[in-house]
């Protein structure tokens, strides 16, 4: 995996690569989010908790995007995100096991920061749904593909 530009490249094949660009509009916000956790939660749980409501973040602010796709490609959205903040060995931690509460809230926190994911994530997916239909233009797609031939568009 290549995370450089902002963009995540998944090995397919020997040969073959896909990259997905759709990460960088999610990008700011979980790098903002790891800022907030750290500072509202450092002194109060571990970093093991810390690093699981970063997780529940990401999925919630992508679940909007990748709910109707398959899971493998969302988990991995969610994985490339986390990298941004956390090595890989606290990225997998973090994804795939609950640690076990230090506080009483814990819980109730987690629910909390999951939905205001959902809420950033729609209203992403709603920003990029209005800025397709009111220019006509993808905002996934790829700025030359925008633009269209140069040398047609010049007359």
């Amino acid at each position: 995996m290549d995370l450089s530009g902002n963009h995540a490249t998944w090995r397919i094949g020997p040969f073959r690569d896909t990259q997905l660009p759709e990460t960088q509009i999610f990008a700011p916000k979980t790098e903002a989010a790891w800022a907030a956790l750290q500072q509202q939660y450092a002194n109060l749980l571990t970093v093991a908790e810390i690093d699981h409501l970063l997780a529940c973040f990401v999925f919630g602010l992508t679940s909007p995007a990748f709910a109707d796709q398959e899971a493998d490609l969302h988990f991995n959205v969610c994985r490339t995100l986390m990298a941004i903040k956390l090595p890989p060995e606290r990225v997998e931690a973090a994804l795939h096991s609950v640690p076990a509460p230090t506080q009483p809230w814990v819980e109730s926190a987690r629910q909390i920061i999951e939905s205001k994911g959902v809420q950033m994530g729609s209203a992403l997916r709603r920003d990029a749904f209005n800025t397709e239909n009111t220019t006509g233009v993808d905002a996934n797609s790829n700025p030359k593909e925008r633009l269209g031939n140069n040398e047609e568009n010049v007359q």
